[in-house]
């Protein structure tokens, strides 16, 4: 009965509401607990599916690793295959300035093995630095070449203090061969100037990268790559210099220099089809593996940068501009004026005293008279319109990311000389680059080409991510006035100012220049410097390489082009020809028209005399009344004066007229009167019946009639005098124009 009472058969209805209250009310709670925990994991679920890669670094960053994939800089090589630059380490030695017990003793020891001084070591010795804290670790020396590794090792080896770090080093297998077309890379790891830093897009390295989940060892696991970079750069870049072409000229530069005291000398070879380089030297130069030793002056290539006054090499481009427009013809006569005139107002000279010749025979002697009166013909306009043509006055190219454009003022700022100054090369300032460009124009058959030295650059699965793309060449000469020109050129050569350019086994075309430098205030030009210039192509019957040579401030009185640059064009040019595998294109025999095989044994030396008679042949008195600068037809053979019917070296059209050579024991044959003195050439010429034109003291340097000439006929002979005896093997001075 007592259980009956506690729990009543009818409860009260108060208690029975309050009951049902208090379940509802957990059960709210309860569904409310549910329903934010279900949006919790929803919402996790739809983050984690968004945002993956976070969700994994932030469970556990400690099992997710990063490995980057080392790549190299790209080696460089030249069209051969061989390689120039390539990649090293060097060791670099620190020390850990806590553990040195005696700074002195170890500076001391250190400075007797590495090249380095007591002062700087012990520096790099202290303890704290310069704001006072404890350094752990301080580099003494970096990239240490000498002694070896190995050497290092045991001179550190008793000295805890000192450990040793390999670092990257870039290294350039032949020293400074090259060095300001590669340039080089600093001891930072940046790219400086050439190739280096113009194509550094191509040969500088990016690291790849793997990023993957780890074990407890950070090793990778197999499963667990989450991303995969591949490296980029470190591609191999091919030039177009052949190392050996390159080596020759250098060497051949440098002993040049030596031999007639130059400051400075440049050259460059090239083809003119193409405008591939095949060499170019500036000399002096620097070693790019010990950069920071040589004066920045050095560092600066001056075949794309240095401007000078071209001189007569220049006169290519009034000589081919009058022929294209048929304002003058190899053959027609020309009065230079007996070797002066004076046309705007600024009295103009040249150096032979030459009367009414043949162009062909002006410009092999290079006459600034005969090239003015051609400029006068052209008229300013479109003689400005030539010279840019050729491209002066602009960059030549791509490869070269600091070029000059040289100096040429626009046609609307030339002076009341320039119609007398461009035509000879003066009011002008060019780069060896635009005029090597300028003579492939010939060599090439008209064509203006791009000059360019990098060829391609290839990845390390040997895809090629680089190809020189030529842009399409400008005709500037029509194939015939192209190759009247490399004739004219090859006259030059032969019986012109350029005979110490002369290969036996390749005919040659070229022109010299002579140029006198402007003073460092600007004003005016230094009588005493001097820029001697050869420019020419070879072979002459077809062309494969251009060569510029240009030496500043020689220090001999024959500072002419072709006495100072002829002889290195000839040498590098035979050179690059064989290398080339270029077949023979022998000269003409002087004694017989027909090409004759030449020998391959050097000819023995002769006496001056005679080896100047055959250089002299067309040396002639060019006896012609009529006043050549006009536009005139040709004369016929039968007008011609019976003087002048011995045509010498016809070549391609091209005609020579000179006095005829006395018949043997002739009393009136010109004698070789070169190396006597002023009152032994007088005697001689007295007994002719000839009267002494005198030019200077000392001993006969040049005459104005060859030897073995007849002169029955000559009044008056003009001899030049020189206060030096002529050397054995005599110049051929080139003007100063």
């Amino acid at each position: 009965m007592a259980f009956l009472r506690r729990f009543p058969l009818h409860p009260d209805p108060d208690l029975k509401r309050k009951a049902m209250q208090q379940h509802q009310l957990r059960a709210c709670f309860a569904g409310a607990g549910l329903l934010v925990l279900g949006t919790f994991i929803i919402g996790m679920l739809v983050y984690s599916n968004f945002h993956p890669q976070e969700n994994l670094a932030s469970e556990d960053e400690t099992h997710i690793g990063r490995f980057f994939i080392k790549n190299q800089r790209g080696e460089i090589f030249d069209r051969n295959g061989t390689v120039l630059a390539v990649n090293k380490s060097a060791p670099t030695l620190q020390v850990d300035p806590r553990k040195v017990e005696d700074a002195d003793a170890l500076a001391t020891f250190l400075s007797k093995h590495i090249d380095m001084s007591w002062e700087d070591i012990f520096a790099r010795l202290a303890k704290l630095d310069e704001s006072g804290q404890v350094r752990k670790m301080n580099t003494i020396k970096r990239w240490i070449e000498k002694p070896s590794r190995e050497e290092l090792e045991k001179i550190i080896a008793s000295e805890p203090s000192l450990s040793l770090r390999d670092e990257p080093l870039r290294h350039y297998r032949y020293g400074d061969s090259a060095a300001h077309l590669l340039g080089f890379v600093n001891r930072a790891g940046e790219a400086s100037e050439g190739l280096e830093l113009a194509f550094d897009k191509y040969l500088h390295p990016r690291a790849g990268e793997i990023r993957a989940r780890t074990d407890n060892g950070r090793q990778l696991l197999p499963s667990g790559l989450l991303s995969y970079q591949e490296p980029e750069g470190g591609d191999k870049v091919q030039i177009t210099v052949d190392i050996n072409m390159q080596q020759t000229l250098e060497r051949c530069l440098d002993k040049r220099m030596e031999e007639v005291g130059a400051k400075a000398a440049m050259g460059i070879l090239m083809d003119p089809h193409t405008g591939a380089i095949f060499a170019l030297a500036n000399r002096p130069a620097f070693d790019p593996n010990h950069y920071d030793l040589y004066d920045p002056a050095l560092r600066k290539n001056r075949v794309a940068l240095d401007r000078f006054e071209p001189g007569s090499a220049f006169k290519i481009v009034v000589s081919s501009a009058a022929l294209e427009n048929h304002l003058v013809y190899p053959e027609e006569m020309i009065d230079c004026e007996n070797g002066g005139f004076n046309p705007y107002g600024h009295y103009i000279k040249d150096f032979y005293r030459l009367g009414v010749i043949p162009f062909s025979y002006a410009f092999a002697k290079s006459s600034n008279v005969a090239m003015i009166k051609l400029g006068k013909r052209l008229g300013p306009e479109r003689m400005d319109e030539w010279i840019r043509l050729y491209g002066f006055g602009e960059k030549t190219s791509r490869d070269f990311k600091h070029e000059s454009t040289g100096i040429y003022h626009a046609r609307e700022k030339w002076s009341r000389l320039s119609m007398g100054s461009l035509p000879m090369g003066q009011e002008i300032a060019v780069t060896s680059l635009q005029l090597a460009r300028a003579f492939a124009v010939i060599a090439s058959g008209g064509l203006l080409v791009e000059p360019y030295f990098v060829e391609q650059a290839v990845n390390r699965y040997g895809e090629v991510t680089y190809k020189h793309d030529p842009l399409p060449p400008k005709r500037v000469l029509s194939p015939d006035t192209a190759k009247t020109m490399v004739e004219l050129c090859h006259q030059v050569v032969l019986h012109g100012t350029g005979t110490t350019a002369n290969i036996p086994e390749f005919r040659v075309g070229g022109k010299t220049g002579t140029a006198q430098m402007a003073k460092s205030n600007g004003r005016g030009y230094d009588p005493d410097r001097y820029t001697a210039v050869f420019a020419g192509f070879a072979p002459v019957a077809s062309p494969s390489i251009v060569g510029v040579i240009v030496v500043q401030e020689p220090a001999i009185r024959q500072r002419w082009g072709g006495f100072v640059c002829g002889p290195v064009f000839q040498e590098v040019v035979k050179d690059a020809l064989i290398r080339l595998g270029t077949p023979e294109d022998p000269v003409v025999n002087p004694d017989n028209p027909r090409m004759e095989p030449v020998k391959k044994t050097a000819p023995k030396e002769q006496a001056p005399a005679q080896s100047k008679d055959k250089e002299r042949t067309l040396i002639a008195d060019l006896i012609a009344e009529e006043d050549a600068d006009t536009v005139s037809p040709p004369p016929a053979p039968e007008d011609i004066d019976e003087n002048f019917q011995a045509l010498i070296t016809p070549l391609d059209g091209i005609s020579l007229v000179a006095r005829p050579m006395a018949a043997k024991g002739d009393e009136k044959a010109m004698p070789d009167l070169t190396g006597k003195t002023k009152s032994q050439v007088r005697m001689e010429l007295q007994r002719m019946g000839i009267v002494l034109d005198a030019q200077g003291v000392g001993w006969a340097v040049e005459q104005e009639f060859a030897p073995g000439l007849s002169v029955g006929d000559v009044k008056v002979c003009s001899i030049r005098f020189s206060d030096k005896m002529p050397p054995m093997e005599k110049g051929n001075p080139d003007d100063a124009g």
